[in-house]
């Protein structure tokens, strides 16, 4: 299994932090998880043919909360902020779809497109931890998106703002605002609270399209995470699993790598199969001027790995035109490095969560959560087996 440093071009576009503020966390790692984040928005199905209804949902985590709890449970913490219920809640979730946005640098705001009534250009979805439109709530008539189409191609928009392409159907804007718990709008928009907040505020974008009738059976579809395992066993939803530390003999499925004894071996089991409905799917991209009739390819998945404690490579990858069934991605969760220097009162007192986000490079996305309980070694008369390595955290603690 080949490994990437970055992950690849993403269909979800988080704003970046640059746009509403600037803070010196920019600069931590981007697999560990320390303030509000939205991971990934999910549209099932991810391209809407006529006569459906997508559901949508997101991957929203704030671990500040999670510190809060724990200090709740403990009998300790800041009771100014962690006693509040509120506080310790999920963020809130603002979603609009949008006709068009306006870009980055106007917050992915919804556009007015020229020639259509300003209430078909932008729909307010609601809040909540789901949201949901019909394609005939978006699409008035057949001929609207031929109509849309020629508006956003005639449009006047700025360089910066990329004119989608119509060939198979709509692309339209789901717009995701997420606001932590507790946060005071104070009669201010979610926008202006935004600007005026950043670190209580992420805003996403993630693309739909709005399929025409005669394209639907080229229709893609999500990619599936069908579990997450630690040393072969699988850890379940829900459940707080001990995890077991690398056996330092062992080596992933391409025998590149052995597994560290002083880190957490993780997988992500993706099956790849062929025809319509897998992951890694088959399909016919769209020509161009370079390529006038390109072959059909697969698709290349990549899964994004994120932790609220510990450090994990950024992500796996799979791709090059592999077509093997039951393959799987490999990272794993190192806790010596991260805690090198730090005070012993940084380690979780609660479960460390791990968040693995699946995608297609075609709009596809998937993810799951799981909770490990680490019994983290900490003590000067502690003695560590062989198979706690990954757990001791001794030498870098003060």
């Amino acid at each position: 299994m080949r490994h990437l440093p970055l992950s690849r071009s993403l269909s979800l576009l988080l704003l970046p932090a640059l746009l509403v503020g600037c803070a010196p966390e920019m600069l931590e790692s981007q697999s560990t998880l320390s303030k509000l984040r939205v991971l990934a928005v999910r549209a099932e199905p991810p391209e809407l043919a006529p006569g459906e209804t997508v559901q949508l949902d997101a991957l929203v985590v704030d671990p500040r909360h999670d510190r809060c709890l724990d200090a709740v449970a403990g009998g300790s913490g800041e009771p100014a902020t962690c006693l509040s219920p509120e506080v310790v809640g999920p963020p809130t979730l603002y979603w609009e779809l949008c006709l068009f946005d306006e870009g980055a640098n106007n917050l992915y705001r919804c556009a007015t497109i020229p020639g259509l009534p300003p209430e078909l250009s932008r729909r307010d979805l609601g809040t909540g931890a789901t949201a949901s439109i019909a394609y005939a709530a978006i699409v008035p008539a057949p001929s609207f998106i031929e109509q849309a189409c020629a508006s956003l191609a005639s449009a006047d928009a700025p360089d910066f703002v990329e004119i989608p392409s119509c060939r198979r159907g709509l692309p339209v804007t789901v717009r995701l605002t997420a606001i932590a718990a507790g946060a005071n709008l104070a009669g201010r928009t979610t926008d202006q609270f935004c600007l005026d907040q950043p670190a209580d505020c992420e805003i996403a974008k993630k693309s739909l399209t709005l399929l025409l009738p005669d394209r639907v059976a080229e229709r893609n579809n999500n990619p599936r995470i069908e579990g997450m395992f630690n040393a072969g066993t699988e850890l379940l939803p829900g459940v707080a699993s001990v995890p077991v530390c690398g056996d330092g003999v062992g080596a992933d499925q391409d025998g590149a790598e052995q597994h560290d004894p002083e880190l957490v071996p993780v997988v992500a089991a993706v099956t790849v199969g062929e025809g319509s409905g897998t992951s890694a799917e088959l399909f016919s991209p769209e020509p161009t001027q370079v390529e006038a009739a390109p072959a059909p390819r697969r698709e290349e998945l990549d899964i994004s790995w994120y932790a609220t404690f510990g450090d994990l490579r950024e992500a796996t990858y799979w791709g090059e035109g592999k077509t093997t069934d039951d393959e799987i991605t490999f990272n794993e969760l190192a806790f010596k490095k991260f805690m090198k220097d730090s005070d012993i009162s940084t380690l979780p007192a609660g479960p460390v969560r791990l968040f693995a986000v699946l995608r297609d490079g075609r709009g596809g996305v998937d993810f799951e959560e799981r909770e490990l309980s680490i019994p983290f070694i900490s003590g000067a008369d502690d003695t560590v087996a062989e198979d706690q390595k990954c757990f001791d955290v001794r030498s870098v603690v003060k």
